[in-house]
């Protein structure tokens, strides 16, 4: 499984003595869901940068041990005029003392997923605040060229956070896009790559703060794109849609959908392409409700397909593929990503293409 620098206590600003400033944060290293710690050792690098212009004022090594639950930060003293300065810190994992600076995770480009994901704090100093918002910002890119920005929520929680499935399923979408002839999947194919006379109407489910669909707009031109989850989620995924970059006639947007309430009939234009599903199967207590929201929207668009991206967490999760077969809705492709782990081992996630009428199932099905 993947790791996530979180911040337990965002970045801040502490009066030393007189004329001179600390910034102090901490820190811990866990899975998605917050259940476990990193339990390897890892060097990080603690960067404090400007925020506008990215200019490094600083920076220094730090340890991650195993067995740590959390770690403590603390630079400086500075003099206070540092303060008079809108700064932002990153914590990023490390091979090498010699890199200069947290750069963006590899997630595009045929790069190589770390195992530990940086993390870049809000803003903190002269404006707003000397204490940093109870955010993180994720930054993905090919090689060091910044790409996709993502905020989610700091802590030790798992409420609006990036999942796991969701990291797999911007992978293998870019594959797609791009043409990487390590994924073959002519369904997916022929609708990302296909030549369309009216955008592509795509509408993720459990969207959380946007990852997935944020990724695809800005991954694939004249492609509109629809973020659903429930309301306490919007903040978030405005403020992510407010900083992504849609590639060309390419559109966000949130909306608020109750899966057990009547679909809104302006939903997607009235008609879908592709449903996006990234890790929404692991409360078992939802699934009717996923389901029943996914046959009525296919029920809206027959032709559409719907790609659920799923890391299994205990056996409850195989109630959803029963409920997709009694609902009329066929598994048309089935692919494996694997995502780092501690200790080298490898986490396994499904990618799977579902849709209302039987097709020819695909090699690897």
């Amino acid at each position: 499984m993947v790791y996530y620098i979180r911040f337990l206590k965002t970045p801040r600003f502490q009066k030393q003595k007189p004329g001179s400033i600390s910034v102090s944060a901490l820190i811990c290293i866990t899975t998605d869901l917050g259940d476990a710690f990193l339990a390897q050792d890892v060097d990080l690098l603690v960067t404090l940068g400007l925020n506008h212009s990215g200019k490094i004022l600083y920076q220094e090594p730090l340890s991650w041990k195993a067995g740590k639950r959390e770690l403590p930060i603390m630079l400086g003293p500075f003099s206070a005029n540092i303060a008079q300065q809108t700064i932002v810190l990153g914590v990023a994992a490390t091979d090498s003392q010699k890199r200069r600076s947290p750069s963006p995770d590899r997630l595009l480009g045929n790069s190589s997923l770390p195992l530990v994901m940086s993390a870049w704090s809000a803003p903190f100093g002269r404006s707003p605040s000397s204490v940093a918002e109870k955010l993180v910002e994720r930054r993905f890119g090919p090689k060091d060229r910044l790409g996709l920005r993502i905020w989610e929520e700091t802590g030790n929680s798992i409420a609006r956070h990036i999942w796991d499935a969701a990291v797999a399923s911007v992978i293998y979408l870019e594959q797609i896009v791009t043409g990487d002839p390590a994924v073959s999947v002519p369904l997916l194919q022929k609708l990302l790559r296909g030549e369309r006379s009216s955008p592509l109407h795509v509408l993720e489910l459990g969207s959380g703060c946007g990852i997935v669909g944020i990724a695809l707009a800005e991954l694939l031109p004249h492609c509109s794109v629809v973020l659903t989850d429930l309301a306490e989620v919007e903040d978030i995924v405005t403020q992510n849609i407010a900083v992504a970059k849609p590639a060309h006639s390419s559109e966000l947007e949130f909306c608020t959908l109750d899966w057990d309430d009547e679909l809104p009939s302006d939903l997607c234009g009235g008609s879908v392409d592709l449903i996006l599903v990234s890790d929404c199967t692991y409360n078992a207590d939802s699934l009717p409700a996923l389901v029943s929201v996914l046959s009525r929207l296919v029920q809206m668009s027959p032709d559409a397909i719907i790609l659920v991206a799923l890391k299994r967490r205990h056996e409850s999760e195989s109630v959803f593929f029963d409920l997709m077969q009694s609902a009329g809705l066929h598994n048309l492709h089935l692919d494996q990503k694997q995502l780092p782990s501690q200790h080298d081992q490898f986490d396994q996630i499904e990618l799977r293409c579902y849709g209302r009428e039987e097709r020819q199932m695909l090699p690897n099905q």
